[in-house]
């Protein structure tokens, strides 16, 4: 499962839940970044 969320917002709490980071994107708005977190889901 894959999200994004803004560092003024979430990544955090993602992080608690077990997704780790993928990737960032600065300045998106200007000022704070885009962070995109992966969780794998097991089957």
């Amino acid at each position: 499962m894959r999200v994004d969320t803004h560092t003024f917002q979430a990544p955090a709490f993602y992080e608690r839940l077990g997704f780790e980071r993928i990737g960032f994107a600065a300045d998106t708005p200007m000022g704070h970044g885009e962070v995109f977190l992966l969780k794998r889901l097991s089957t």
